[in-house]
């Protein structure tokens, strides 16, 4: 059901780059939606092809004078994302709209449309990491698939203390050389937050830098220097807590079909009514690209 309030809002600011605005209004709510890049899509399911390099693995020597032989060709693969439909309703009283408001509220309208564009990021952020891809049809809406349910070669597991304490450091560690292992090296974290407050306890026992003129220690760790690359570690509060997702961001990208738009709709009544809508994906360019470790 659409999210109704009684209250209307007004094409004040139909000129502004809708979409910009949405990822921009929380970007600390937002954080994996608003550091990954865009681009298009052209029907209701994303698709991508992809491939892998084998070689590596073994000396490769040819006997000389030896009849060459065939190569064995592995398929490509098709990795599919479909839309998802993001949207907000509001029905805003025309008296609502004239009477006098706290807080410093001239227009019901534009205080409850910027309400909304913050509450879209937010839902846009939870699709992206917990969605479950859907097909959908008239009874069911499309969904799309996060990074939850994408990302199936790079897994772990994490129980009792590797996933506690300073083992989990190292739990840490061989999930991204499992990544390395596959041809990618993550260069950000995502973690809820005690997951985070494990991270930022990993230097507690180890000489740290401190800075000489201001003379502080920062105790919360950001940025990861691990045995395979330096790593962004961000907080997000919708990361689920037995879960923590590492992917290189270049090969995750959000994919829309309609970028988001303010619409007003039919007046029925002594108030006016306003929809933002907007339909995308997660387009994933290759899910080896990513990892994640679920805790128990």
């Amino acid at each position: 059901m659409a999210t109704q309030l009684t209250t209307y809002a007004t094409t004040a600011d139909s000129k502004r780059d809708v979409n910009d605005f949405v990822v921009n209004v929380s970007p600390s709510d937002s954080p994996f939606y608003s550091m990954i890049s865009e681009t298009g899509m052209v029907a209701r399911k994303k698709e991508n092809v992809q491939d892998s390099y084998g070689g590596g693995a073994a000396i490769n020597a040819l006997i000389e004078g030896a009849t060459l032989s065939d190569e064995t060709i592995t398929a490509r693969t098709v990795a599919e994302n479909y839309s998802q439909i993001f949207y907000k309703v509001m029905n805003i009283t025309e008296t609502q709209e004239v009477i006098a408001k706290y807080a410093g509220v001239q227009s019901e309208v534009e205080y409850q449309v910027r309400k909304k564009f913050v509450e879209l990021a937010k839902d846009v952020e939870y699709s992206l990491l917990v969605g479950t891809s859907t097909a959908g049809g008239t009874a069911a809406a499309r969904k799309l698939g996060g990074l939850l349910t994408v990302i199936t070669t790079n897994t772990a597991t994490a129980s009792g203390a590797a996933s506690t304490g300073t083992a989990f450091e190292d739990t840490l560690n061989d999930l991204f050389e499992t990544m390395f292992g596959t041809g990618q090296t993550p260069d950000t974290v995502l973690v809820a937050g005690a997951r985070k407050r494990i991270i930022s306890a990993l230097t507690q026992n180890v000489t740290r830098n401190v800075d000489a003129m201001a003379k502080t220690q920062i105790n919360s760790i950001n940025i990861y220097d691990s045995d395979f690359g330096t790593v962004n570690i961000i907080l997000d509060r919708y990361v689920p807590s037995t879960s923590l997702f590492a992917v290189k961001l270049e090969f995750f990208r959000t994919a829309y079909l309609r970028k988001f738009k303010r619409i007003p709709l039919a007046k029925t009544s002594d108030a006016t009514r306003v929809a933002i809508v907007g339909e995308l994906t997660l387009d994933v360019l290759h899910e080896e690209a990513g990892g994640q470790i679920t805790f128990s």
